[in-house]
């Protein structure tokens, strides 16, 4: 059920009794829709019960009076049969500073959408509060996170955190400490950690994701150049192929390689980095593009001034458009390209091909989480393959390309098809902390209600070479399944990290079949993850995802990801014609037989 609720706040003036009186109106409510409400943090409010707003034509609204003495309201809106069943707004608490002034205002939002701060008015924070953040950075780098040495020398990551605390030594905005931290944390060169993307406060999230800054089309990086694939906006110019050389009277190759510091990625991986460098346009995954470039290019007036090459065309233009929000970029990239996925469910596909090929495309294991995935992933496959069998068919075409990982069992469910048993890996785990800092404790979440991580007993009871050897859990086990017999093929890209790394290593370590396409993310040396915490810096209000224990082969391997059997580069007349070449590569083999 799509809601297009549009809300409005409006401050009524002082009253006798000096109360600060608010009018809440909700619009557009979905026709099914029996009663609309409201709960909140303060009295009249309760999170427990709903306040229900009166219907006047299409407008539902309500008018409470909240003390004086009240600061800061949190709130959300509900839809309901009977209150002890309503459905809530799938964001973060709205809030409302209440004016000791009693000025009038007039806020608007809409329903399920994070509320637009106004970020030009946001006080700077002062240096004592960055330093005091700093600490927190400093402990959790230092004591906790498992591969800060792993391709840092001391020294080399005791001057990144002296040029985080130099700048943290002067008053700084939320978006230049937000630039600050990314930076440091993207120096440990760790898929896994950053000043995170999906985890952020209210404040945070209004500055990265909710203006109206976002590009509008999507593109991807061929070498130093731009190449426009979607567009999203009002001009006929941005038509696929297009070339972007200039942004705002900045050279792409430029904004590419200043970006290129704050991304993380695993180890020397860079072109990994380069791939969320990249647009895709999708509402349920965020580009480090669409974060970083207005960060460091602020937008004025939602303008970008374009210097343009349309394909086959010998002109250079000059073209103005309007940036968009990552919702309207979306909505009218799902409305113009039929294909364009809407979902993540919409990432996976199953299809028989002439010449008794069958392609299956996994491009998310996005199974948890924020706008996770819905499909039955077992009776996916169970039908697939069954389907497979039943037809005899000889090729299997499986492609991860756009696929950055997710849950194990999803990888594991798909490989019970492919091979009789899991591997051996040389690999162990590892900390640089048995008892977890008390500092950091008030400060982080992570996954479910036991923090087993905070004491920890390794292997080995003492230190080596600065690390705490765990015992790797995993087993051999036997597939209950029924193998596929003919040949495979894998399609892989630089998208593919943590578990889609872990996918396409395995898939070469066991020898399934061919690999085509591009390197991976990820790394041979092994990757941190697996237990995630998410620091929120107290005073800068910025959240950081960071591993805890990580992943490393007991022998040194390439500071790469995983290579293709076959690699497969891009040309501009393909992205024109929208050949898959990865796939026609694949197709002429099988078919050369």
């Amino acid at each position: 059920m799509k809601h297009l609720l549009f809300l409005s706040f409006f401050w009524i003036g002082v009253n006798s009794n000096a109360q600060n009186v608010v009018t809440f109106k909700v619009a557009n409510i979905p026709v099914e829709a029996v009663n609309v409400g409201i709960r909140g943090n303060i009295s009249p409010l309760s999170w427990d019960k709903s306040i229900v707003l009166k219907k006047k034509g299409d407008v539902y609204e309500t008018e409470l009076e909240f003390s004086a003495n009240d600061e800061e309201l949190e709130y959300k809106f509900v839809i309901f049969e009977k209150d002890t069943d309503v459905t809530w707004e799938n964001t973060s608490n709205r809030s409302l500073k209440l004016p000791s002034n009693k000025e009038n205002v007039i806020e608007i939002g809409k329903w399920n959408q994070e509320q637009v701060l106004d970020i030009s008015k946001l006080e700077k924070i002062e240096s004592s509060l960055l330093l005091e953040d700093y600490k927190l950075i400093e402990e959790l780098v230092l004591k906790v996170h498992p591969g800060t040495y792993r391709y840092n020398s001391k020294e080399e990551v005791n001057q990144a955190l002296k040029n985080l605390k130099e700048r943290f030594s002067q008053a700084l905005t939320h978006q230049e400490a937000y630039l600050e931290v990314s930076k440091m944390m993207a120096s440990l060169q760790c898929d896994h950690t950053k000043a995170g993307f999906n985890n952020q406060t209210k404040i945070i999230n209004s500055i990265i994701h909710y203006q109206n800054d976002k590009f509008p089309f999507t593109f991807q990086w061929l070498g130093e150049e731009m190449i426009i694939n979607l567009n999203a906006s009002n001009s006929e110019f941005l038509e696929r192929g297009t070339k972007v050389f200039y942004i705002n009277d900045t050279p792409v190759s430029a904004i590419k390689e200043r970006m290129m510091p704050y991304i993380g990625a695993d180890g020397a991986t860079d072109k990994n980095r380069v791939y969320k460098m990249q647009v895709n346009g999708y509402d349920f995954r965020y580009n480090a593009f669409d974060v970083f470039y207005p960060l460091l290019y602020p937008i004025t007036n939602q303008k970008l001034k374009l210097i343009i090459q349309r394909p086959g065309s010998k002109s250079i233009e000059n073209i103005v458009v309007n940036t968009l929000s990552r919702e309207e970029r979306f909505e009218v990239l799902s409305s113009r390209y039929p294909d364009f996925s809407k979902t993540r469910d919409d990432m996976w596909k199953f299809e028989i091909l002439p010449d008794n090929i069958a392609m299956l495309t996994l491009n998310s294991f996005g199974l948890f989480g924020w706008k996770k995935m819905t499909i039955d992933y077992k009776a996916f496959l169970a039908d697939a393959f069954q389907q497979m069998e039943n037809q005899q068919i000889t090729d299997l075409i499986i492609d991860i390309r756009e696929n950055n990982g997710g849950n194990d069992e999803m990888a594991n469910e798909l490989f019970s098809y492919l091979a009789e048993e899991t591997p051996d890996y040389n690999r162990e785990g590892r900390t640089r902390y048995t008892s977890f800092p008390e500092e950091l404790k008030p400060h982080i979440k992570t996954w479910g209600d036991n923090p087993w991580f905070y004491e920890l007993k390794p292997k080995k009871k003492k230190p080596d070479n600065g690390y705490y050897i765990f015992k790797e859990k995993s087993k051999r086990t036997k597939s209950d399944k029924s193998i596929f017999k003919g040949k495979v093929y894998l399609l892989t890209s630089s998208a593919n990290t943590s578990l889609a790394f872990y996918t396409a290593l395995r898939f070469k370590k066991q020898q399934l079949g061919l690999i085509i396409g591009d390197e991976t993310g990820g790394n041979l040396n092994d990757v941190n993850g697996g237990q995630i915490i998410f620091l929120t810096l107290p005073n800068s209000q910025i959240e950081i995802d960071s591993p805890v224990m990580g992943g490393f082969t007991v022998e040194p391997q390439a500071n790469t990801g995983v290579m293709p059997d076959i690699f497969v580069e891009y040309q501009l007349e393909d992205i024109v014609e929208q050949r898959d070449i990865e796939l026609q590569k694949v197709l002429a083999l099988i078919r050369s037989k």
